[in-house]
């Protein structure tokens, strides 16, 4: 076991990267907004991921996500097809 008494002499660093996945509608509508993303604290409003206060949580993707949004693929017209 660690003995810090003395002080801290470094950090071992972590790091995380995350995999969020928002709906496509069969018209191609897709719903990006916090209230989508499994991060969000919906009893508090706040992002799991940063803290920040998340407003309007059902319309938006706030300023300070931390997320990096990707285009959706060309997926939708071949969904249509099977249908």
């Amino acid at each position: 076991m660690a003995n810090f008494d003395s002080g801290v002499a470094d950090y071992v660093r972590a790091y995380a990267v995350v995999r969020v996945n928002f709906p496509i509608d069969y018209k191609g509508n897709a719903d990006v907004n916090c209230y989508q993303c499994p991060f969000f604290r919906r009893s508090y409003s706040t992002c799991g991921l940063n803290g920040s206060v998340c407003q309007y949580p059902q319309r938006y993707v706030g300023d300070n996500c931390p997320l990096d949004i990707e285009e959706p693929e060309a997926k939708i017209s071949n969904l249509e097809d099977e249908i």
